[in-house]
């Protein structure tokens, strides 16, 4: 069995840099032709530039990469136009590599209002409603297990899985391990109304206790923050 290789991002770094190096060397071997009057670089200097960024940048980023697709689209010829556009996705490249990945917009906003109804969901546990804390709680974890599902292209149906579905799923995906399976249908089941002994905490029969409640709150606060994506 093949294993994978693990690429050190210091090696990445210093691999980028000498690629932008011959990148500049490739822009500065421009000329103009005197039959078509175009701008090109040297032919030899790009092809041996051009298979070594395509390398760099499948082993990097992966065949399916943004980054990939972009250089193979826009460096495809020796034209000086063409070189100039391969040597820009290189120099986005290292702002990603420099300054992280950024997420996307919507998942910044869901996260401020998730973090709110979070928020709320503990003004209720100190108010002594367990249960409706519960309940909120639950809402924002299933939210989150639909858009985990959706962003991952899993085989789903909308309005018709449920949030154990879902978790099923997840799980089966390898998005995350089964002692986090357990824990989201706990949490779930929480949300619902069980209140079995092992449920309810510190409550008495039939009640959700405050213990389980804030314990609830807690889990789904680190699991937005590792699986809102």
């Amino acid at each position: 069995m093949e294993t994978a290789r693990i690429i050190d991002l210091d090696t990445v770094r210093d691999r980028l840099s000498r690629l932008l190096e011959q990148g500049g060397e490739v822009l500065r071997s421009h000329y103009r032709s005197e039959l078509s009057l175009q701008d090109f670089v040297d032919a030899a200097r790009f092809r041996e530039w051009r298979v070594g960024c395509l390398v760099f940048l499948k082993e990097a980023f992966g065949a399916d990469s943004h980054y990939l697709k972009e250089y193979e689209f826009s460096c495809d010829s020796p034209y000086l136009s063409a070189a100039a556009r391969g040597h820009a996705v290189l120099k986005a490249v290292r702002e990603y590599i420099d300054f992280g990945p950024v997420a996307r917009v919507e998942e910044l906003a869901a996260a401020e209002v998730f973090n709110d109804l979070l928020a709320i969901a503990e003004r209720h546990c100190a108010a002594g409603r367990a249960e409706a804390a519960a309940v909120l709680a639950a809402a924002i974890l299933e939210d989150v297990l639909w858009r985990n599902a959706r962003r991952r292209k899993l085989a789903i149906r909308e309005r018709i899985d449920t949030a154990a579905t879902l978790n099923q799923k997840l799980w089966q995906a390898g998005v995350y391990a089964a002692a986090t399976r357990q824990k989201v249908d706990d949490w779930m089941r929480f949300g619902a109304g069980d209140t079995t002994a092992e449920s309810r905490g510190s409550g008495p029969p039939g009640v959700m206790g405050p213990e389980a409640a804030v314990a609830m709150i807690k889990g789904v606060r680190s699991f937005v923050a590792d699986f809102l994506t």
